[in-house]
């Protein structure tokens, strides 16, 4: 196991034994490696170095005299619940690790003598989820400040329409303009979420714009209501929200290359996704779209096997645009599809993936666009240019940088470089799929 994978920054660690031989034992497993330890010859001394602040993971020991770990980690999770607790334990003592476990609230628990590379990988483990708590609480915190904000919006918006009750005319005018602002501004703020969330590495770029776009072009064709249509856009830009909390390793294997598990584990994210949209009433219905991204048509889909029109329409429409896209760049497959390809493709699979009469939709859509025979060309960060891609244009500060050229390692260095002086935005866009000229 890669310490160094954890994180760039040593992580703090407390261990907790009466025995001094247990301390240094601990101490030297962790020499060396990506960890600043301190050590405690009692669950007093234990919680003295807490309350100075900066420790991320606890190794307490079960058996020890004055205060047991099971007493020691419950004041530990009283007073600073964020930091991950293990018990360490010599002892087949099934009534004590159970107090722990619900007193203590411990993470896991390792058994004395423990396998030096199994405790670190048990530590290793407990750090990535540490992480991840961090990384979704974040998350939480930029919709909840963003959904304060329109709801103080709406809120002023109100107290005038109030105040002015006397100039009805110029009170409607008033209150329709600010209306469309304010959806203007929810859909700006969500269109800003969605290029945060593929600022992570491994997560698409540019895909959720192109698929929320498309996604309510197919629900207008299919006449859906207009309250619909909003919450296919807003699915569409929250579609990969999930995949925050997934591993980096994960993000970064395509499709094609994920074992049995890989899939299983990374299908959730969309689950995931559910469970934080719905807690806003706004995306209730988006909310449901993103967790049946993976249902297919026949019935064998992720993760309710859901089939036909069981399965919501918003996510019928967006898993067609979103595989579209896959099949494009080859993250699916491993190859990269023609336009004309991945459209036969999604023809193959009606039916059995997809849904017949919004495959025809989109297509219908991509024809009335005239994008039919063109590739798609999605905007991306600089940080996700690799060798191969096919740049449609770059622009800086408004000014043409570079069109219709594809990259090679050098252009790329030159193109972070360009961006790292650039006092203005950087707009790269690529296209996807394979040249069927070449």
């Amino acid at each position: 196991m890669n310490d160094d994978k954890i994180d760039i920054f040593p992580i703090r660690m407390l261990c907790v034994d009466d025995e001094p031989n247990v301390l240094k034992a601990l101490k030297r497993v962790f020499r060396g490696s990506n960890y600043q330890v301190s050590l405690a010859e009692s669950g007093f001394k234990g919680l003295e170095i807490l309350a100075q602040g900066g420790i991320d993971i606890i190794i307490s020991d079960m058996r020890m005299p004055q205060m047991d770990g099971a007493e020691f980690l419950a004041k530990a999770a009283r007073q600073w619940p964020e930091v991950m607790r293990i018990l360490l334990t010599g002892y087949a003592d099934i009534e004590s690790t159970i107090a722990a476990v619900n007193q203590g609230k411990i993470y896991s628990y390792c058994s004395k003598p423990w396998e030096d590379e199994e405790l670190k990988t048990l530590i290793h483990k407990a750090v990535e989820e540490k992480r991840m708590r961090e990384e979704r609480v974040q998350l939480f915190e930029i919709i909840h400040q963003q959904n304060a904000q329109l709801t103080e919006f709406n809120k002023q918006l109100e107290d005038k329409v109030q105040q002015r009750t006397q100039q009805l005319k110029k009170s409607f005018k008033q209150l329709d303009s600010a209306h469309k602002n304010l959806k203007k501004q929810y859909i700006d703020s969500i269109r800003v979420f969605a290029k945060i969330i593929e600022m992570r590495p491994g997560i698409r770029s540019g895909h959720s714009s192109y698929i929320a776009n498309y996604g309510k072009s197919i629900a207008e064709r299919l006449q859906l209501t207009e309250e619909q249509q909003k919450q296919v856009l807003y699915a569409g830009l929250l579609l990969q929200i999930g995949k925050m909390g997934l591993p980096e390793e994960l993000l970064q294997l395509p499709l094609f290359q994920m074992s049995t598990q890989d899939k299983a584990q990374y299908y959730k994210h969309a689950l995931e996704g559910e469970s934080l949209l719905k807690q806003m009433a706004q995306l209730t219905e988006a909310a449901s779209f993103v967790k049946h991204q993976f249902e297919n048509y026949d019935g064998s889909g992720y993760p309710d096997g859901l089939r036909a029109s069981e399965i919501p329409t918003g996510s019928r429409i967006l898993a067609i645009v979103r595989d579209y896209l896959s099949f494009l760049e080859g993250s699916m497959s491993g190859d990269k599809m023609s336009v004309a390809n991945a459209q036969l493709r999604l023809q193959e699979k009606k039916g059995l993936l997809y849904d017949p009469l919004i495959v025809d939709a989109f297509l219908a859509v991509l024809m009335e666009t005239n994008m039919q025979q063109e590739r798609p060309i999605v905007e991306i960060s600089c940080t996700q240019l690799v060798p191969g891609m096919e740049i449609a244009e770059i622009y800086n500060d408004d000014r043409l940088y570079l069109k219709n050229f594809i990259l090679e390692k050098k252009n790329i260095d030159d193109i972070i470089m360009l961006w790292k002086q650039a006092r203005k935005k950087l707009t790269i866009k690529i296209r996807l799929g394979e040249n069927s000229t070449r």
